[in-house]
């Protein structure tokens, strides 16, 4: 295999992380942690500064061991009790009186969360003050990237995380669609992914821990809640929107996340896991059907932004299901491993299936909404693919698909930058709520 399609491989490994609740509120405690630790001693006040997809994305979630929600609260816990070294599970063994710490101190006034911009881009700024000095962390880019650290106004380089250029560099800067299809069929050796496989059946956990924690209302009250006798289609769907609904009601098991998220990580490896059962599939042809989901998501989120006004979930991680679901079913109908020529008819007809079908979902902020996009995600990802396997797919001649799937997935990624200045009348419609409601 080529320099260029190993890249694609290493790439989309290194993008997998576990994260403990919605990324979002993670980042922000990641940051107020960096602060804390480097300020010394106690903590009494915290003040953050928040682009508007982090903004949006915490307003409402659960903060992972706090019994509460929202941004204030994330970067108080972040204060208190977080450790940067865990990064994206910085909140990890947090105990009662830590929440009740972290409560008084939202309640009090003396943690505060601002909205510091509407961009694409992550930016969280955390200010903490300590009974010994007073620090303050940039996170930038990346959602546990921390590009600035400063103690009692003097920068601290050595405490950086900032990984270099190299590590916000777009993986599909020399690649394309095909190059991502070469590296999922001419992978010599499946096992080095094993990774992508630990992902799937972990995110198939938080699933199980929801259930039993009680965490799923919503799912259950439309789904049910035990998978056994479901059809394949309805099973991968009562799993994926499970699991998306306990982690952001703030189950205490990590989700793997892609992209920098765990619901895009849960909704395009979940369902392509349960397909692979169904099919009797072996670890060699689920663990290609899920690099392909995953460089699917990482190809369209390249495009999109990592944040954005658009349910990225949805439209990366429901697309990358949808390839991953065709290619389990090129395999299954073939009886062996599809080859890259073989399987690119199939694959571009679900791609726009999706394009022409998701592309323009809203996001208003990880909360169990997410859970019911995620429900047409897996629903709209199955159809396509079945509709691939039929060689039907929604035709490039119309709308916003591009001749060629590598022009789709720009023009979805100029849909989703053009609603960009969307991001301000949702952030607008959810600060009338007022942050200082949610305890």
């Amino acid at each position: 295999m080529d320099t260029k399609k190993t890249r694609l491989v290493l790439a989309a490994l290194a993008d997998v992380e576990p994260s403990l609740g919605v990324t979002e509120p993670g980042a922000i405690a990641f940051t107020a942690a960096c602060a804390a630790r480097a300020a010394g001693g106690k903590a009494k006040s915290v003040e953050v500064w928040l682009n508007s997809g982090i903004y949006k994305n915490s307003f409402t979630c659960a903060v992972p061991g706090a019994d509460g929600m929202g941004c204030a609260l994330a970067a108080a816990m972040g204060a208190v009790c977080g450790d940067p070294d865990k990064r994206l599970q910085a909140l990890d063994g947090a105990s009662e009186e830590d929440a009740a710490a972290a409560r008084a101190m939202v309640e009090e006034g003396r943690a505060v969360a601002r909205l510091q911009s509407i961009s694409s881009e992550i930016f969280i700024k955390a200010s903490v003050l300590t009974d010994e000095g007073e620090a303050e962390a940039v996170t930038k880019g990346l959602h546990d990237r921390l590009v600035s650290l400063k103690v009692n106004g003097r920068e601290t380089l050595e405490a950086k995380t900032d990984k270099g250029p190299a590590s916000h560099s777009p993986v599909f800067s020399d690649a394309g669609f095909e190059d991502a299809v070469g590296a999922v069929c001419g992978l010599e050796d499946s096992g080095v992914l094993a990774l992508l496989l630990t992902a799937a059946r972990q995110n198939e956990k938080l699933f199980e821990e929801g259930r039993r924690a009680g965490l799923i209302p919503l799912t259950e009250a439309r789904l049910g809640s035990a998978p056994e006798g479901l059809a394949v289609r309805e099973a991968a769907e009562l799993i994926t929107c499970g699991a998306i609904e306990a982690r952001v009601r703030g189950a205490g098991k990590s989700a793997m996340a892609i992209t920098g998220s765990g619901s895009h990580g849960i909704l395009c490896t979940v369902p392509v896991l349960v397909q692979a059962r169904a099919y009797g599939a072996d670890d060699d042809a689920l663990c290609r059907a899920l690099l392909l989901s995953a460089l699917t998501t990482i190809y369209i989120k390249e495009h999109s932004g990592r944040l954005s006004a658009i349910c990225g979930c949805v439209l990366a991680g429901g697309t990358g299901a949808a390839l991953g679901l065709t290619y389990l079913g090129l395999w299954h109908k073939l009886g062996r491993a599809p080859k890259t020529r073989e399987a690119l008819p199939a694959l571009s007809n679900a791609l726009n299936s999706m394009a022409a079908s998701v592309t323009g979902m809203i996001c208003h902020g990880g909360n169990t909404g997410c859970s019911l996009k995620a429900s047409v995600g897996v629903n709209m990802a199955f159809a396509a693919c079945r509709m691939a396997l039929r060689g039907a797919g929604a035709e490039s001649v119309h709308g916003i698909l591009g001749p060629d799937p590598d022009a789709t997935v720009r023009n979805m990624g100029l849909i989703a930058q053009g609603m960009q200045p969307l991001e301000a009348d949702i952030v607008r419609i959810m600060s009338c709520k007022g942050e200082e409601k949610l305890l």
